[in-house]
Parts: structure tokens; C-alpha cells; sequence
């Protein structure tokens, strides 16, 4: 890949003709966090140098690729971030994997990628992923780092796929997605490069560069499809332009909040470097004929959707960011960032809204005797640049039987929008539209108990722009009449007392003795309590699973779809169900956890992206509010109280913080 890149310094970027090579700028030096964590957000740090790693040799790092851990199965590994590089050094080459557990303040070695498989180095072109879900026997949260193994010489070339059970620590051997022929551009048979990983409808799928077909192509997008990360299926091509000169690559793919996915490339064509990009409603299909639309100048490319819907991405030759708050549609908006271009920098995004990137400079080639710097920033996306999200005003928290309450409903950018408001429970909780544009929530005057019900709102026109908030319902049952007190008249009569199925039960006395009401035995209330989805979920008719009553889209964890747990129940064949008012829902760990942490980690992070706030009591009300904790915000906890099915930290200041685990992360 790396051979022709002497030559393509002294020329025009309009004569290059190499669309894989992406040109770009001089990295900054790097800035240094004084105390690390959310504090060195937006400041470039080092991640690592020559003199951090014996036998590095010039140019040191290219390259650079991020991750960040959301489904691991210890929530102290949640929220880690990871970054490596190309490694250059005087032996056989690996992916070298540095470690962050203070937002990218600071970095240390925590592991390496060697090739255990054809023993000719791990070179080109490394990227790191966690599964979101199990993928055949990896389970959830494995790493899987994807890479180039190219020998010394450069004469073959393969993409290789290697997975970590222990946070990056130790790596083994998966796969062999494909092979490849010389590591050249243009050679004879040609070579594969790229790869970029990602779970589309819970299969495991590699897009990459393809050079081998070069009797109609100078190179090709395409993509392979495995059920288990171990065996692959056919190759599939996704952009291969009618001219047969051009060169589109660097591929790299994220999921829209209307579901659809984008793809974005670069691509040299007749003289001119660009990046493009294409939707596909479902990932896997993308129209190959079809160029896409110009996102702007420049290659080497990379796109990331924010959890809150704002789509990012970037490109060679500048140093701004790109930003689309309409899946794809109409404008991007361009961002200056106190960051450098770099060949294929990389972004992440993060559970807080933020961005990880990370860079390994300028573009050289492997003779070069200038050195780069492994660096990575996160960057706070300034709020203007955000889609809008959908804000309600004056929700209850809680309300009675029979009692009602008024709320609105906007977009956060205050554009015009109509909203449908449901709730999970239409039973008990009824919600209708005022005449003054307000939404007026209603209790059944007949509800007995407390459970908490979800209202949502969706923007009419647009799905992907959806909220909700949870409103705890409160009813009371009916005094049981003193019967023991009860004076016999001599005459038949009824006495009417409810039972613990909320019945009826109709007694008819003697009309010569007293007669008391025995009274059922009483059934154990099931105390119910909150989960989220960890992935995509869908809610059964029955505990068997063979009705869908609805499916839900993976989301990030801020935004996860939330279940009240209402009663279990066992399929035939002994699988645990969860109940709620929607229906049924699998109890499997891998897919639903519960909302609230049941032990108390040393230490939290503060995901929300509004933050939240420390209380004086445990009562979570305005007077209490003490300390507003921003995102990112790291603090220590010394103990966890329970109050009924909700959770609450005790902090080492002795204020209280919410134990939500979509509001909070725990940190070691």
C-alpha cells in the first residue's frame, strides 16, 4: 500500500489516482492532561511515542483506531477507552492496544495483537470492536481487533480477525475473513485492505478494499457476512463505479436513529479526491453501481453517530468535522476542532455525546525517518452542532388513582412538531390532548397498588425523534369491613369483602348463628423492578415466544428501552420470561439488566448528557438538590441504599446520587 507514497509527496493530490492514500496535515504536538479525565476533554493527548515502546522505528504510528466498552459483563469495564495504530518496529509487527480508564486523560499498554496465525506480522491497518451481542460462541462484549497480516516483503496480504475475552488484555486467533495478493496497489493478483467490522442483524460483518478483480476494477467496497466470526459467506460487492479507474475506499458504516445506515468511502476518480457517502435500509444491500453523494473534499474518511442521533464524520486534508442532524439528509455542517487531519483518523462515539479520536498523524511511508505520535482527543460537540432531541416540561413524577396532570412536549431546537403520546400501560394511564397544545396524563380511578408506568412521545413525521419519562401510579384499595363486629339480625343477607385477587367474594350468613368471613390466604405481591435492553429486544404475546407484539431498536445505554418487571414466568422449555404490561420479554443476562446497581462500586462517571445531581436526603427533590454533576464527571461512593424497586448511591460527601444505570457508569 505503502510503496508509491515517496512519489505521491511531490505531485498533486488531482494526479494521484490512489484513492486508498489519504494525504493530510502535520499533527500538533500533543497536549499533556494535568490531572486527566473530563477535564483534558478537547485537548490532544498522547497516547504513545517511540520512547514509550523499545524497538519502534520511524514513522512510529499510523493509522489510529478507537473503541469504548459498553456491554461488558462487569460494569467496571464499561466506559474504557481503547485505541491502537500501525506499529512500526525492527521485528515482526503488531497492534499494540493502549488503555484509558479516565476519559482519555491518560493511557497505558494493556495489550498486544500478535499474528498467531500465518506468522508474518499484524502491519496494515488494525480496527477495534465490541460485540454488542452474542455472535455464535463470543459473547457479548468480546473485543475483536481486525487487521491486515502482511509479510516483510509485502508479497500477500490478509485480513485476519482476533478476539479478547479479557478487556484486551490477551488475544487469540478467530478468523480469516479473506486473502489477497501482493500488498502494492495495482499489482498482480491484487491485494485486499481496510477492514472495518460490525454486527448487522446479529451476524457478524466485514466490509473491506478489494483489489482482485482487477479485469473490471482498480478496486471495489465490498463486504462478507459470518454467523459465528468464523466461517464466511460469499463476497458481496457494495460500490464498484462504472469508471474502472476509480478507487473507492476506507470504508466504514454506522447506524442511523431511523435505522437505516450510511456508508462513507473515499474515492479517486478522474483526477479528483473526495469523500462519498450512500444509505442502505438495511446495511447489507447498498446498490454497488450507485456513486453515493459527495459529503466534502479530501479521503481516508470516518463516520460515527452519536447516541443522541447527530451524525459525525471527518476527513483527510482538513482538520474539521462534518455534522448531519437528519439521517443523512440535507445539510452538513462544517466544524472547526482544536485537532489535526490525519491519514484515516478515527471517531468513536462515546455514551455521553461526546467523540473519541484518535490519530496517528500524517500520512509516511514505512522508509520514512520522520516519526509520528499516537494521539487521541475527546471532543465535546459544541450543543449547536446536536440534532435536536425531544424535551418535555411540568411531567409528574408521580400521580394518584383517579388524579390527573398536565405536561408539554417540544423539540429541543424549538422547530415546529406534532407529537403521538403513548404509554406502556393504557390500561391505568390514559393520556389526550388539550386544547392549548398541552398533553393531560389520567389514572384509572380504579388502579390499586404502584408501579411505574413509560410515557413516550414520537415526532409524527420522523420516528427516530423519540423520549420518554416515567411517572410512579399510586391507588389505594377500599377499607375491608370489621365483619368480627358484625351484629346478626336473624336474617339472611350478603356481606361483600375484597380479596387479594381484588374479587368480590359474596358470604351468605346463617339465619340462627353468627357467622365470620374467612378470609383467603394471602399471596406474596411480587415485587416488581426495572430493567433495560441491553441490544434490540422484542416483546412477545406470549412466554413461549411465537406472537411479536413489538421489536425494539438497539440503542445506547442512555437511550435503552426500559421494562417494568411486573412477574416471571417459565416457557415450556424452562426458560425465564419477564412480564410487563407490553407482554413478554427474555430474563436472558445478555439482552436485559437491571436498571439499578444492586452493590456499590468504589467510584461512578456521570453519563447523562445534561448531567445530574448530587441531594442532600434521599428524596430526590428540588429543595434537596445540592452539587449539578456535569457528564463526565467522576465521583466516589461509599455505600448503596435501596428504597423499594429504585436504588440510590451514597456518595463520600454524604449526599446521594441516583444508581440509574442509564444516568451513571461505575469506574474500578
Amino acid at each position: 500500500m505503502y510503496s508509491l507514497v515517496k512519489k505521491l509527496t511531490k505531485v498533486i493530490i488531482g494526479t494521484v489516482g490512489l484513492g486508498v492514500i489519504g494525504l493530510s496535515g502535520v499533527v500538533s504536538q500533543p497536549a499533556y492532561a494535568t490531572d486527566g479525565g473530563a477535564s483534558s476533554d478537547n485537548s490532544v493527548i498522547t497516547v504513545a511515542t517511540k520512547d514509550q515502546l523499545p524497538g519502534t522505528k520511524s514513522p512510529d504510528f499510523l493509522y489510529g483506531r478507537g473503541m469504548v466498552t459498553e456491554h461488558q459483563s462487569d460494569p467496571a469495564y464499561n466506559g474504557r477507552l481503547y485505541a491502537t495504530s500501525e506499529h512500526y518496529v525492527t521485528g515482526t509487527p503488531s497492534f499494540v492496544i493502549s488503555e484509558s480508564t479516565d476519559h482519555g486523560g491518560t493511557w497505558k499498554v494493556v495489550g498486544e495483537v500478535k499474528d498467531l496465525n500465518k506468522g508474518v506480522g499484524n502491519r496494515y491497518q488494525p480496527f477495534l470492536y465490541e460485540l454488542p451481542e452474542k455472535v455464535g460462541n463470543m459473547d457479548e462484549g468480546t473485543l475483536i481487533c481486525a487487521g491486515n497480516a502482511i509479510p516483510g516483503d509485502l508479497s500477500s496480504s490478509s485480513i485476519v480477525l482476533y478476539k479478547s475475552t479479557d478487556h484486551g488484555r490477551s488475544w487469540s486467533y478467530l478468523s480469516t475473513v479473506a486473502n489477497g495478493g501482493k500488498a502494492v496497489m495495482g499489482s498482480t493478483p491484487g491485494p485486499i485492505w481496510e477492514p472495518f467490522v460490525k454486527v448487522i442483524d446479529h451476524k457478524l460483518v466485514c466490509y473491506y478494499s478489494d483489489e482482485r478483480d482487477q479485469t473490471h476494477y482498480a478496486q471495489k467496497l465490498v463486504h462478507q457476512v459470518s454467523n459465528d466470526g468464523v466461517n464466511w459467506g460469499s463476497v458481496v460487492d457494495d460500490v464498484d463505479f462504472n469508471n474502472s479507474a476509480a478507487r473507492p475506499g476506507m470504508v466504514t458504516v454506522a447506524q442511523m436513529p431511523n435505522g437505516k445506515y450510511i456508508m462513507t468511502y473515499e474515492v479517486v476518480n478522474s483526477g479528483e479526491w473526495r469523500t462519498n457517502f450512500k444509505i442502505s435500509d438495511d446495511g447489507l444491500n447498498w446498490d454497488s453501481s450507485s456513486e453515493g453523494t459527495r459529503l466534502a473534499y479530501g479521503g481516508s474518511p470516518y463516520i460515527t453517530v452519536l447516541p443522541d442521533g447527530t451524525l459525525v464524520a471527518n476527513t483527510a486534508g482538513q482538520g474539521d468535522l462534518f455534522v448531519n442532524k437528519n439521517n443523512g439528509t440535507g445539510t452538513w455542517e462544517d466544524v472547526k476542532m482544536p485537532m489535526d487531519d490525519a491519514y484515516s483518523r478515527s471517531l468513536t462515539a462515546l455514551p455521553n455525546n461526546q467523540v473519541l479520536l484518535v490519530s496517528g498523524g500524517r500520512l509516511k511511508a514505512p522508509d520514512s525517518t520522520e516519526d509520528n505520535i499516537l494521539t487521541s482527543m475527546v471532543y465535546d460537540l459544541p450543543a449547536q452542532y446536536h440534532r435536536a432531541t425531544v424535551q418535555f416540561a411540568n411531567q409528574p413524577t408521580s400521580l394518584a388513582a383517579g388524579k390527573t396532570a398536565n405536561f408539554t412536549v417540544k423539540l429541543s431546537d424549538s422547530s415546529a412538531a406534532d407529537f403521538d403520546i403513548t404509554t406502556d400501560d393504557a390500561q391505568d394511564v390514559t393520556v389526550e390532548k388539550q386544547a392549548d397544545g398541552s398533553y393531560q396524563l389520567k389514572v384509572n380511578s380504579n388502579f390499586v397498588g404502584q408501579k411505574d408506568v413509560t410515557v413516550t412521545a414520537t415526532k409524527k413525521d420522523d420516528a427516530s425523534f423519540s423520549a420518554n419519562f416515567k411517572v410512579s401510579i399510586t391507588g389505594q384499595a377500599a377499607p375491608t369491613p370489621d365483619n368480627n363486629n358484625s351484629t346478626n339480625t336473624g336474617t339472611t343477607g350478603t356481606i361483600t369483602t375484597p380479596s387479594s385477587s381484588s374479587q368480590a367474594t359474596t358470604i351468605k350468613p346463617s339465619t340462627t348463628q353468627p357467622t365470620t368471613t374467612s378470609q383467603p390466604a394471602a399471596t406474596k405481591k411480587f415485587k416488581q423492578f426495572k430493567v433495560y435492553a441491553k441490544t434490540g429486544i422484542r416483546v412477545y404475546k406470549g412466554v413461549d415466544f411465537k406472537h411479536v407484539v413489538k421489536s425494539y431498536a438497539k440503542h445506547s445505554r442512555t437511550n435503552a428501552k426500559t421494562f417494568i418487571v411486573t412477574g416471571k414466568a417459565y416457557s415450556k422449555n424452562g426458560a425465564l420470561r419477564y412480564k410487563t404490561a407490553a407482554g413478554y420479554i427474555t430474563a436472558n443476562s445478555k439482552y436485559v439488566a437491571n436498571l439499578y446497581y444492586q452493590t456499590a462500586p468504589k467510584k461512578v462517571t456521570v453519563l447523562a448528557k445534561a448531567g445530574t445531581y448530587e441531594y442532600t436526603k434521599p428524596t430526590f427533590s428540588k429543595a434537596n438538590r445540592s452539587t449539578h454533576l456535569k457528564k463526565g464527571t467522576i465521583v466516589k461512593v461509599k455505600k448503596l441504599v435501596k428504597q423499594g424497586s429504585l436504588s440510590k448511591f451514597v456518595l463520600t460527601n454524604g449526599h446521594y446520587l441516583t444508581a440509574n444505570k442509564k444516568l451513571i457508569i461505575a469506574q474500578p
